[in-house]
């Protein structure tokens, strides 16, 4: 079942998201699998808020527990909260 993740860093900023990104995911041809799709934008209020949607949470902590977190405390970023909601509907042309 797919999930909706929506991750809010208060500290975060565009170039640490960047940072973190172009270490995660170096090549955007070969996405992390299960990935569906893929959002980085600021938060509301500041800080900075990636949405996601995975084909399942598994897949989610897998890729955060073996590739966001080693690269986001190598590069000494601010923890960041995350949300995980199963997903009703979607569309993707």
């Amino acid at each position: 079942m797919a999930i909706l993740v929506i991750n809010h860093g208060a500290n975060w900023t565009k170039d640490l998201y960047q940072a973190t990104f172009d270490r995660v995911i170096p090549d955007r041809t070969n996405p992390p699998a299960g990935l569906i799709s893929h959002v980085g934008a600021p938060g509301d209020g500041g800080g900075w808020q990636v949405i996601d949607v995975w084909e399942s949470e598994e897949a989610f902590r897998r890729f955060m527990e073996e590739s966001v977190k080693p690269a986001a405390q190598e590069l000494g970023a601010p923890p960041f909260d995350s949300k995980v909601v199963e997903v009703y509907n979607s569309l993707i042309p």
